[in-house]
């Protein structure tokens, strides 16, 4: 029953109680009220000195992670809470942290929440409501326990042993590098002194420590920046969910930058989505946090095809420079800026998603192979295909010949 109605009662019982001055009905009526403003009181106390808190593992998770967090209510009054709901309006899919708890005074309840992450993105944790009442039903209390706050789920990244589009062995900086006879700008280790070290790469310290003279060791500087292109051109993505080019796109995209980066490239990112998005050269774990931020909240949208996308950003390839662009376009239009990037001297590849094979059609014409006649490397996947096996161990890629 509603509180109007009630409230109507009372008066209707107290109007009659009045007019036919019957004792049972004043009684009634006193009942009544009393009952209404004890409960409306009960109401008002239900959620006073509630603390809510959340603790979660981490901030940011990937794609396929499990999401835990650990949440906490406590009642800091005396007076017992007959009922309380908490209620979350989180928007991570399929993450919900509600709870009902009868609770007595000065107690706590904890509740786990845990689900897995299958969508990349920034979603909303919260706020959190709480809501009680009175034993009759009569009356609802809601309070906000705590406000929203954010969590990012990044791309699913797969670990990669190798990259077969570098077979020939593209230098750069990792396992692979040499010692530099010279002095660069990136000393990796040190050792004792010989007969003929310029004493500009004594490190004093370390001598000191060791009680001999011991100079700096220096890396190469990598010879080549690389350079991934992601096409998210909304006209070319088909499939839906994470069975859709846009997915598996992102999915590539990231594998790749976290394997280049882990390496010691350098290393840059273009995405061509709704609007043009550019990640400058960098390297480190600050570029692989910065390339995951992007990629998390990155979707299809209409900006410029790829063949003008292309043409924007070749200026930012140079000849140390490797590009990668990672496409599901079937058209022909776009060869011809990846010709002219070629003859620039910009090492080029491609990774083909086959679009056809997202929409459970037969494969279109196959136009990448008219790039494989120029000399471009290409890798194809297909819906469902493996994406770490498929980049480890393609047979359809060419090493990149080194100048």
């Amino acid at each position: 029953m509603r509180p109007w109605q009630v409230f109507l009662l009372i008066l209707v019982l107290a109007f009659f109680a009045v007019s036919s001055a019957w004792k049972v009905l004043y009684v009634l009526t006193y009942v009544l009220l009393i009952l209404f403003i004890l409960s409306w009181v009960w109401t008002r106390f239900s959620l006073r000195q509630m603390v809510f808190r959340r603790t979660s593992v981490a901030a940011r998770v990937q794609v396929g992670e499990v999401f835990d967090e650990r949440l906490t209510l406590d009642n800091l009054g005396t007076l017992p809470k007959l009922w309380v709901q908490i209620a979350d309006g989180s928007t991570l899919p399929g993450h919900w942290a509600g709870y009902v708890a009868s609770m007595g005074g000065r107690k706590r309840a904890t509740w786990r929440a845990r689900s897995v992450c299958q969508q990349r993105g920034r979603f909303q944790l919260g706020p959190v409501m709480a809501m009680s009442g009175d034993p009759f039903g009569l009356f609802r209390r809601r309070v906000v326990l705590a406000p929203a706050q954010e969590v990012m789920v990044l791309p699913r990244v797969y670990p990669l042993s190798n990259f077969s589009l570098f077979t020939g062995g593209l230098p750069g900086r990792g396992k692979s590098s040499r010692r530099a006879l010279q002095t660069t700008t990136t000393p990796t280790t040190i050792r004792e002194y010989v007969s003929g070290d310029a004493l500009s790469r004594i490190h004093w310290r370390s001598s000191a420590h060791y009680n001999k003279l011991m100079v700096k060791e220096f890396d190469l500087d990598p010879a080549v920046d690389a350079w991934i292109f992601l096409d998210l051109h909304a006209a070319v993505q088909t499939g839906e969910g994470d069975e859709s080019t846009e997915e598996y796109g992102v999915t590539i995209a990231a594998t790749l930058a976290t394997y280049l980066l882990q390496q010691d490239f350098s290393l840059g990112m273009i995405v061509n989505a709704g609007r043009r998005e550019l990640l400058s050269l960098d390297r480190g774990d600050r570029q692989i946090e910065r390339v995951l931020e992007l990629l998390a909240v990155i979707t299809a949208g209409d900006g410029p095809e790829l063949k003008e996308a292309l043409a924007m950003d070749a200026f930012h390839f140079g000849r140390n420079a490797v590009a990668i662009v990672i496409t599901p376009s079937n058209s022909r239009d776009w060869h011809e800026s990846l010709r002219h990037l070629k003859l620039r001297g910009v090492q080029t590849a491609v990774i083909g998603l086959d679009a056809a094979s997202f929409d459970e059609q037969p494969s279109d014409e196959d136009t990448l192979a008219l790039l494989e006649g120029s000399g471009v490397p290409v890798m194809r996947i297909k819906c469902g295909e493996s994406i770490p096996q498929i980049l480890e161990t393609s047979t359809d890629v060419r090493a990149i010949t080194q100048r």
